[in-house]
């Protein structure tokens, strides 16, 4: 997690980088060379250093390589490929519906053809000949019906086991693999949820945001995996001491958010000082061989939404209320009031 002028530095190196390469500002350029200024991905630091230092061409070829071995997450990729079947799916339909409508205009003129001669007085021998193109054009028409008839119902198939996977990619997009809660994106849709019912309702709208005090030391004792086990501990805990309808998501990191919908200030600073203590209240250890970890805390800073606020300034107050419970000590809450 980033303050406000660690950000900026970061966006302001990101946007030099790709102004001295000449490669456009696109979101995926950017976010590569933004990641690069963080340096917390070790891999993509270590090849771009390496082609700097060789004095490489770094182009926009070398750009998309770099983005999608290092900040390509699978979702995205099977969202791509999802996109894929669809495209290729229309593709068909487009054809055999092109097809079927050639085999009817063929049919339909057939049928002009047919009229007109038999507005014209024909004899025996041509109405039976009226008969023959009727006969052959029809069944015709009557195998292309059936034929794009069995062609959708296929399609149709596809399409419904297509949408089930584009369902649970939905799904899956939305939650943290590790701890099983909202992820960033999850957090981001709830919120704009959360914000436009309180502009409608008039009903408050708080947001927490809660980050694990010494989480480094963990990682740096005891290991990461261990981290991550902390990290789903403190989220299990977390979601088992809120209501249905509040909104639990991992922001980044071991900084949580929960979002309180219909709850103001004096309520969302109980569910905050709870929060705190379930997390707090355990003696933990490593598992494996039982070495002591201790108790977790967390530091928890607390914004009530305000009227025609922006996204951003909602969730920043409510971080700086964090940080302000981080420098006040930790394992406790901070917000306007409190």
């Amino acid at each position: 997690m980033y303050n406000n002028l660690q950000a900026k530095l970061l966006a302001e190196s990101a946007l030099k980088s790709l102004e001295q390469l000449k490669l456009s500002p696109k979101p995926e350029n950017y976010r590569l060379w933004f990641e690069y200024g963080t340096g917390s991905i070790e891999g993509l630091n270590a090849e771009l250093d390496e082609l700097i230092t060789q004095q490489a061409v770094i182009n926009q070829a070398i750009c998309n390589k770099l983005y999608q071995k290092y900040l390509l997450t699978g979702d995205q990729k099977d969202l791509d490929n999802a996109c894929i079947a669809i495209h290729n799916l229309l593709n068909i339909m487009v054809e055999h519906l092109q097809g079927w409508d050639s085999s009817t205009d063929q049919f339909c003129k057939a049928l002009e053809r047919c009229t007109e001669k038999l507005n014209n007085d024909p004899s025996i021998g041509e109405i039976k000949s009226i008969i023959d193109e009727l006969t052959t054009q029809a069944t015709l028409a009557l195998n292309s019906n059936k034929k794009i008839h069995s062609t959708l119902d296929s399609l149709a198939s596809e399409i419904s086991n297509l949408r089930e996977d584009v369902d649970r990619l939905g799904s899956e997009a939305m939650t943290d693999s590790l701890t099983e809660v909202a992820n960033r994106r999850g957090f981001d849709v709830a919120l704009k949820e959360a914000i436009e019912n309180s502009k409608k309702t008039a009903q408050p709208c708080t947001l927490l945001m809660a980050d694990l005090d010494h989480f480094k030391r963990i990682n740096d004792n005891f290991g990461h995996q261990v981290g991550d086990k902390i990290l789903r501990f403190v989220a299990n805990t977390m979601k088992n001491a809120i209501r249905g309808g509040d909104i639990l998501a991992r922001y980044g990191g071991e900084e949580f958010a929960i979002i309180l919908p219909n709850t103001n200030e004096a309520g969302a600073l109980r569910v905050a000082e709870n929060l705190l203590n379930e997390v707090s209240a355990r003696q933990l250890t490593t598992g494996a061989n039982s070495e002591p970890i201790g108790r977790i805390t967390m530091s928890i800073g607390l914004a009530l939404y305000k009227n025609n606020e922006t996204t951003e300034s909602f969730i920043e107050r409510a971080d700086q209320y964090m940080y302000n419970a981080k420098h006040s000590g930790r394992n406790q809450v901070k917000t306007t009031a409190h």
